[in-house]
């Protein structure tokens, strides 16, 4: 039987940009997969027949492909000239027949969402900038005079607001989702919403918009507002002022529904409720306790993947429930279960009663799947081939029972009880997402390398409900208990796992935990600590999620909190680590800032305890998922041979 490589995510196909043509008589996806060549990705659409379920078209691959469904019988596709230095995109429209291509129109910004607000117009979701103020109202003339004068800063930058950078954008100081209406003859673009107002989101209802965000010009708070605007008499109203954290705001009918919470049980990190916002009100619909989008982990998927959709006035969301991502429906009586089943619901499309899907189950990678009737049914091979005649290794359920701690274990391949084997734990980000029975690429290396791989959801983790997310005051104490219990039940099950040759790793949140973990204990051998945080002052002072931390922690003071953060910072206690440890991160990561890595590094060097780092240029905090391929082969092999190197 084979072995899975490292290399092997090169020949993966990732599949994303799920859509119906209005009629739902074609299903739509993208395809992407590495170029090696390049050391970019590749994408190409492809359509399927909904009532055969047979292709009748593959696009040719480009470097990337982002589609949008209007009609029947065409998408539009963004197809911009990367040397032009306006800001803009440029559609084609591509015909869902022939595959034929024309040319549709540019519009003068960066647009997110495009979609038909009525036979006239389009309405745009795009990003404007504030130093830029009017540009998508000038001429092609004046728009070049605009950037001419913006390349004078091009060697400075300026920062006068808060957040002022965002991880994988970078620089966004100034920047705001807006809402443009664009006259389909004209092209003539039309303001729906003030410019100094960002966009979260929004739903169409007749003639009128609600839409959710914030209005700032220097601090963007982690409270939203909820709005109204007519576009045929161009009204705007305030439905809500007060303080509530808004997931999203949509129509049911001409109702008005807000998923949000009052972070008044567990902080702001609660999962949102549903309410009915009338008379600048919230008015109870539906309870919730888990997040309303796929907090799965993989790092097999690449591309747009979608959480939320409408569908004939019917409500639809991914969401995640123990260790699998499921599709429900909002309901008078509350979420239905639509789609459930163990794996991953990646992005979703709804017809009728039938719900297309791009899953991921039974350890197999991403593909197109339907559900009519209550039964799934497989719709695409892409991946058919990739693990022929190798060895995948399935993951094996381990409980802790007095916690409701849920983890799993991969055996090493041509697993033989006799033999003692090496092990690697390796831990989630988030902390609010989850592990789940869906393929990992590192893990399944490992295992063909001979290592058992166990993982955990402990506490903090998602899917389980808000009191088992609730680690508000309890970093490194509660979630670093259950990792040790899960551990010790490891150890205890499986006795083929030699204790003296454990290692440990673990991304964002896993990094931090990586770093704890090391500071507070010395069982593991190796350790690989990747996009991490060491020291929560210089993070929370820093990085693009800052102050919402110590908000979420809900400490007496916000502004006087340093002794809190100190305490649970690794940093705090690297006098006592002994474990070689590999910094794994990206110099680009505005998630988790570089010198986190940097000061762990920089302490056990001087302290002579065996260390590295490894810093990936031009990559962010998605290194390990969507990162340039050979970056990301270049990142495995390094964690391998950390590992290889104390555990063998």
């Amino acid at each position: 039987m084979k072995s899975i490589q490292q290399d092997l995510f090169t020949k993966y196909r990732f599949l994303s940009n799920l859509l119906l043509t209005q009629d739902g008589n074609k299903l739509i996806y993208v395809e992407s997969c590495a170029d090696i060549e390049k050391n970019d990705y590749q994408q190409r659409m492809h359509v399927i027949d909904t009532k055969d379920h047979q292709e009748t078209l593959t696009g040719k691959w480009m470097k990337r492909c982002v589609i949008y469904s209007l009609d029947n019988n065409s998408v539009l596709m963004v197809q911009n000239d990367e040397k032009d230095r306006l800001i803009h995109t440029r559609f084609v429209r591509i015909n869902l027949k022939s595959g034929e291509e024309k040319e549709a129109f540019t519009l003068p910004c960066i647009v997110n969402k495009i979609e038909n607000f009525n036979e006239e117009y389009y309405l745009v979701n795009a990003t404007i900038q504030r130093s830029l103020p009017q540009y998508h109202h000038q001429s092609i003339e004046e728009r070049k005079n605009m950037i001419d004068e913006k390349k004078k800063d091009d060697d400075y930058l300026i920062l006068d607001e808060y957040p002022f950078f965002f991880n994988g954008e970078g620089i966004i100081n100034g920047n705001r989702s807006t809402l443009l209406l664009v006259n389909k003859k004209t092209m003539e673009i039309k303001d729906l919403v003030k410019e100094t107002i960002d966009v979260e989101s929004y739903d169409i209802c007749g003639d009128e918009i609600v839409y959710a965000g914030v209005d700032y010009t220097s601090f963007k708070g982690k409270w939203s507002y909820v709005w109204k605007v007519n576009v045929s008499s161009g009204d705007t109203s305030v439905l809500f002022d007060d303080i509530m954290q808004i997931y999203r705001v949509f129509y049911k009918g001409e109702k008005v529904v807000v998923l949000g919470t009052f972070a008044k049980e567990y902080g702001a990190m609660e999962a949102g409720k549903f309410y009915e916002l009338k008379h600048k009100s919230m008015h109870f619909l539906a309870d919730n306790e888990y997040s309303m989008y796929n907090s799965i982990g993989s790092d097999c998927r690449f591309g747009r993947l979608k959480n939320f959709l409408k569908w004939k006035d019917q409500a639809y969301f991914i969401t995640t429930e123990g260790s699998r991502s499921i599709v429900v429906r909002l309901t008078e009586h509350g979420l239905e279960k639509m789609v459930n089943f163990e794996g991953s619901c990646d992005d979703f499309a709804v017809k009728d009663n039938e719900i297309y899907l791009i899953a991921m189950k039974d350890q197999k990678l991403q593909e197109v799947y339907v559900q009519k009737d209550h039964e799934l049914k497989q719709l695409t091979y892409l991946n058919e081939e990739v693990f022929k005649d190798a060895y995948v290794a399935h993951p094996e359920k381990v409980t802790v029972e007095k916690k409701d701690l849920t983890g799993w274990v991969l055996k090493p391949k041509d697993f033989d009880p006799h033999q003692s084997y090496p092990a690697i734990m390796d831990i989630h980000g988030g902390p609010k997402t989850a592990y789940g029975e869906v393929f990992y690429h590192e893990m399944q290396v490992w295992a063909n390398l001979g290592y058992f791989v166990f993982f955990c959801n402990p506490r903090g983790s998602d899917g389980k409900g808000n009191a088992f997310a609730d680690l508000r005051k309890n970093y490194g104490k509660i979630d670093y208990e259950d990792l040790m219990d899960f551990c010790d039940q490891v150890l205890k099950r499986y006795p083929a796992i030699d204790k003296n040759r454990l290692g440990v790793t673990g991304g964002s949140y896993g990094g931090y935990m990586t770093n704890w973990i090391v500071g507070h204990t010395d069982r593991f051998k190796a350790a690989v600590s990747q996009r991490s945080i060491s020291n929560w002052i210089s993070e929370v002072c820093a990085s693009d999620y800052g102050i919402d931390f110590p908000i979420e922690q809900e400490f007496d003071d916000l502004y006087h909190c340093q002794q809190e953060l100190w305490d649970m910072s690794p940093l705090k206690y690297v006098n006592n680590v002994k474990t070689p440890t590999l910094f794994i991160h990206s110099i680009e990561d505005y998630r988790c800032p570089i010198w986190e890595a940097l000061q762990m590094y920089t302490a056990l060097k001087c302290r002579g305890v065996d260390t590295k780092l490894v810093a990936f240029k031009g990559e962010n905090h998605e290194l390990s998922r969507s990162g340039k391929p050979l970056h990301r082969l270049r990142r495995l092999n390094e964690i391998t041979q950390w590992m290889e190197k104390y555990l063998k």
